[in-house]
């Protein structure tokens, strides 16, 4: 019971938390694609309220996703820990990358062009997803650590 209100209580701070580190996270993930031809725009505030939502959930499902980790294979050094966390949270950062390189693309393509300042990209604040592929790639952090350390417990054992 312990250990589950443990959860419990993680999982609502790093939501928290999620809420409260989302304009630095969108800030920075804006400051990479911004050059002079993009702007970001919102055609709804109710697609501001789920892009933020969506971050939010995806930051306080790190705990979720840890305990199934360690329910899954079996952690017994505190480093195995630290680098099971490490792949989760760098394979979600890998993924937020590969979304903001992908937006990143066609802006750059059009800078190339020698076009007047007043052609804009638009990015529509609903499709920028940063939130879901971060998401995305914690979940995929956690399926690679439990390959990862499953398979290393089974070839200690045998």
């Amino acid at each position: 019971m312990r250990n589950a209100l443990f959860y419990l209580g993680a999982v609502i701070v790093s939501t928290i938390i999620g809420f409260l580190v989302f304009d630095y996270f969108f800030d920075a993930s804006f400051s990479q694609i911004s050059n002079n031809n993009v702007q970001v725009v919102s055609r709804n505030l109710s697609g501001q309220f789920y892009t933020h939502i969506t971050f939010a959930l995806s930051i306080g499902s790190i705990p979720i996703l840890y305990l199934i980790l360690t329910k899954m294979t079996n952690l017994f050094t505190i480093k195995h820990r630290l680098s099971a966390f490490g792949i989760i949270i760098g394979s979600g950062i890998l993924l937020w990358q590969l979304r903001v390189y992908q937006l990143n693309s066609p802006s750059q393509k059009l800078s190339r062009l020698n076009i007047s300042n007043e052609i804009k990209m638009q990015l529509d604040y609903e499709q920028l997803y940063f939130g879901i592929f971060l998401f995305v790639g914690f979940l995929l952090g956690t399926v690679l650590s439990i390959l990862i350390f499953r398979n290393r417990n089974k070839t200690l054992e045998e």
